[in-house]
C-alpha cells in the first residue's frame, strides 16, 4: 500500500530512448516485481503510467511506502529536462499535489532524499523546479 507524501524525481540515466516497457524490463530483469516508478515521462513530454498509485513503488530507500515515483527519459547528467517535460511534470505534480495534498517542498530530487548520486542529474536544479511548480500550467 502507499500513502503518498512526496513525489521523488529521477532520471533513467540512460542516453537513448527508453518507454515504460523498456523500464519494466530492466527492473524485471533484476527480479523485481514490476517497474519500480509510478510514472515516466519522455523526451517529447508523453507521459506513460509505471505502477499503479497505491502500490507501494521502488525507487527511492525509505520513501517507497509514502511517495509517487517520476522518471523522466533520458540522463540528467549529460542534458536537462525538454521543456515539454517540464511542461508534462508540472502538470502531473500539481495533479498528484491537489489529490494527496503533497506540498511543494515534498517534491524532491532522488538525491534529496540521501541516495548517494546525483539523480535526477547534476544538471537539473530542483529549486528551479519546484518555483515553477508554485506557478503551475493549467491542463489543455
Amino acid at each position: 500500500m502507499n500513502a503518498p507524501e512526496y513525489i521523488i524525481l529521477h532520471t533513467l540515466a540512460f542516453d537513448g530512448e527508453a518507454g515504460i516497457d523498456r523500464v519494466r524490463r530492466w527492473h524485471l530483469d533484476k527480479g523485481w516485481s514490476d517497474v519500480g516508478y509510478h510514472y515516466l515521462i519522455r523526451r517529447s513530454g508523453a507521459l506513460e503510467t509505471g505502477r499503479a498509485e497505491d502500490e507501494q513503488g521502488a525507487h527511492a530507500l525509505g520513501y517507497n511506502s509514502r511517495s509517487i515515483g517520476i522518471a523522466f527519459e533520458g540522463h540528467g547528467d549529460h542534458e536537462m529536462w525538454t521543456l515539454p517535460q517540464v511542461l508534462s511534470a508540472v502538470r502531473l505534480c500539481d495533479r498528484l499535489s491537489d489529490l494527496y495534498g503533497i506540498a511543494p517542498h515534498n517534491i524532491l530530487g532522488h538525491r534529496e532524499t540521501g541516495a548517494k548520486k546525483t539523480c535526477p542529474g547534476s544538471k537539473i536544479d530542483m529549486d528551479a523546479f519546484r518555483a515553477l511548480f508554485f506557478h503551475c500550467i493549467p491542463e489543455d
